[in-house]
C-alpha cells in the first residue's frame, strides 16, 4: 500500500505529485520499484534464508528470498515479532527531518533526500519474489551484517530532482524490513552511509518510546490480489460525473457557503469568487510572496515561458526509460480574487483556505477530468505517459496573498462578523486549457478526483 502511494505521488501516470512546501511539485521520479530484501537468519527452528537477484532480460533484476533446507515459512510459524524503535545513526550535512521517515537538505525542504518505510514480516522472512523494471543498475550489500540491495533507476533530466534510487535491508532479527528512497541529491555513498546507521532495537516495555511505524507485510500482499482481481487501484477514482451532479456549479460573482459540515471556525462562512485575471507576465503578483519556483518559469523580461511537454516511453525488463518526443506549449497566468465573507455572529479564527484548479471537457451528459498525465497513447504512439515540466502542471495554488497560522501559511487569521476578506490565488495553466478551468474552493478536496464533499458546496466555473 505504501508502496503504491508513493508510486502514486511520484510517477507521472494518472494522480501527480501535490506542491509542498517551497518547492517540492519540482520531483520528479522517473521509475519506482517494489523491492524487498531479506537477509540471511535462522527462523523458527527451519532452514537459512538468503537473498538472490536474477537478471530479467538487459533491465529487470527479479529479487527472490528462498529458504535452505526447507520449506518457505508460514505465517502460522513466525515467532513473536516485537515492537521496535528506530536509532538514526546519520545525517548527511544540512539534512533534517521533515515528516516521520522523510528527510530531505534544509536548503531543499521536502524536494529531495531519502523517505524511509517498514515492513513487518508477519508472513515469514521467506516470502518474497519480486520483479524489477527499468533498472539501470543493481548491487548485493552488507549493511552491518544484514543483506539487503541497492537498486538504480534511470534520471532524464539533469535539473531536476529524481527519486532513482533504491535501498532494502532485512532486520530478520526482529523480522522487519526496511525500503529506503533516496533521490538525487542524495549520492549513492551517502545513501548507504545513512541506511548503515540504521538501528532497529525492541522497544522496552513500559516505556514511552517512539515506535517505528510499519505495515503488515501480509496486508501488503492481499492488496496487491485484490488489485490483480480488480484491475484496478483498490480505492476508487472517480474521474467523471454527470451534469446533474454539478449543479451546484457557480459563476463567477456568486456567493456560496463553504460552511460544509458545521465546523466552528467555517461557521456562517461564504465564499464569492469576485475577479478572474489572464495575464502573460506575473506582474500582478506582489513580490514579497512570489517564490523561486514561479521566477524560474519567466524570461529576463518577466514573461512567461512555455511549458516543455515530454511524451516518454517507461522503461521494463528489456529497456529503459526515455524521452521520445518534445513541445512547446505557451503558459498563461490565472489570477483569481475570492472574498471569505462572515455571515455569522461570532468571530471566526484561523480560517484554512485553499483553492485547486480541475481541467473538465463534456463527454455527452457527463463531465471528465481531462489532463495530460492522464492520456493514453493510441494504436502506433512510442510514448506511454506525458510530462509537462511547467508549473502549468500542478492544480493546486502556486500563489496566495494572506498568511497566518501557526506556521504562516493558508490561513486568514480572523474575520469578524460581517467582515470580508479578500484573498488572490494564481496558477500557471497551459494555453489550450483555458477553456476547461473549475476552481475548488474545498480544503478538502482533490483537482485529481471528483468527492461527494467538492459536489456539495459547488465548484466555481472559470472558463475562459
Amino acid at each position: 500500500m505504501v508502496e503504491r502511494e508513493v508510486e502514486k505521488q511520484v510517477t507521472k501516470e494518472h494522480i501527480k505529485l501535490k506542491r509542498r512546501g517551497k518547492a517540492a511539485g519540482r520531483t520528479f521520479a522517473a521509475s519506482l520499484a517494489a523491492v524487498v530484501l531479506v537477509g540471511t537468519t535462522v527462523f523458527a527452528g527451519v532452514g537459512t534464508i538468503w537473498l538472490r537477484r536474477h537478471p530479467v532480460g538487459d533491465h529487470g533484476v527479479e529479487v527472490t528470498m528462498k529458504e535452505q533446507g526447507s520449506q518457505t515459512t508460514a505465517a502460522s510459524e513466525v515467532t513473536e515479532i516485537p515492537d521496535v524503535t528506530m536509532e538514526l545513526g546519520y545525517l548527511p550535512q544540512g539534512m533534517v527531518e521533515t515528516e516521520e521517515g522523510k528527510y530531505s537538505f534544509e536548503d531543499a525542504l521536502y524536494e529531495g533526500g531519502v523517505s524511509i518505510v517498514f515492513y513487518r514480516m508477519d508472513t515469514g522472512d521467506a516470502m518474497f519474489d519480486m520483479l524489477h523494471k527499468d533498472v539501470v543498475a543493481s548491487e548485493d550489500l552488507n549493511v552491518n551484517g544484514y543483506q539487503g540491495v541497492y537498486l538504480e533507476f534511470p534520471k532524464l533530466y539533469e535539473d531536476m530532482i529524481a527519486f532513482n534510487q533504491q535501498i532494502y535491508v532485512a532486520y530478520t532479527d526482529v523480522h522487519y524490513v526496511m525500503q529506503m528512497y533516496a533521490a538525487s541529491d542524495v549520492s549513492k555513498e551517502e545513501a548507504l552511509k545513512i541506511a548503515e546507521g540504521i538501528k532497529l532495537m525492541p522497544a522496552e516495555d513500559g516505556t514511552k518510546q517512539k515506535l517505528v511505524h510499519a505495515w503488515d507485510w501480509s496486508s501488503y500482499l492481499a492488496s496487491e490480489k485484490d488489485n490483480v482481481k480488480n484491475g484496478q487501484q483498490s480505492e476508487e477514482v472517480r474521474l467523471a460525473v454527470s451534469k446533474e451532479e454539478m449543479k451546484n456549479t457557480h459563476q463567477i460573482g456568486e456567493s456560496f457557503s463553504a460552511d460544509l459540515e458545521g465546523a466552528e471556525e467555517q461557521k456562517g462562512l461564504c465564499v464569492k469568487v469576485s475577479d478572474v485575471r489572464i495575464a502573460d507576465d506575473i506582474s500582478l503578483l506582489n513580490p514579497d510572496y512570489v517564490d523561486d519556483d514561479i521566477r524560474g518559469e519567466t524570461d529576463a523580461a518577466g514573461k512567461l515561458l512555455p511549458a516543455t511537454i515530454q511524451y516518454i516511453r517507461k522503461g521494463n525488463e528489456d529497456s529503459l526509460s526515455e524521452v521520445v518526443k518534445e513541445e512547446h506549449v505557451a503558459q498563461k497566468l490565472v489570477y483569481v480574487t475570492i472574498e471569505y465573507t462572515n455571515t455569522g455572529e461570532q468571530k471566526l479564527s484561523d480560517v484554512l483556505f485553499f483553492g485547486s484548479l480541475m481541467r473538465l471537457a463534456e463527454d455527452g451528459d457527463r463531465l471528465c477530468i481531462v489532463d495530460r498525465g492522464s492520456a493514453q497513447p493510441q494504436d502506433g504512439d512510442e510514448w506511454t505517459t506525458i510530462l509537462n515540466r511547467g508549473l502549468s502542471d500542478f492544480s493546486d495554488m502556486l500563489y496566495y496573498d494572506v498568511r497566518g497560522g501557526e506556521r504562516d501559511n493558508n490561513y486568514i487569521a480572523a474575520i469578524e462578523p460581517g467582515e470580508t476578506v479578500s484573498v488572490h490565488m494564481a496558477w500557471l495553466v497551459t494555453e489550450d486549457e483555458l477553456g476547461k478551468l473549475y476552481l475548488n474552493l474545498d480544503t478538502g478536496g482533490s483537482p485529481y478526483e471528483f468527492s461527494d464533499r467538492s459536489l456539495a458546496m459547488g465548484l466555481v466555473d472559470i472558463r475562459q
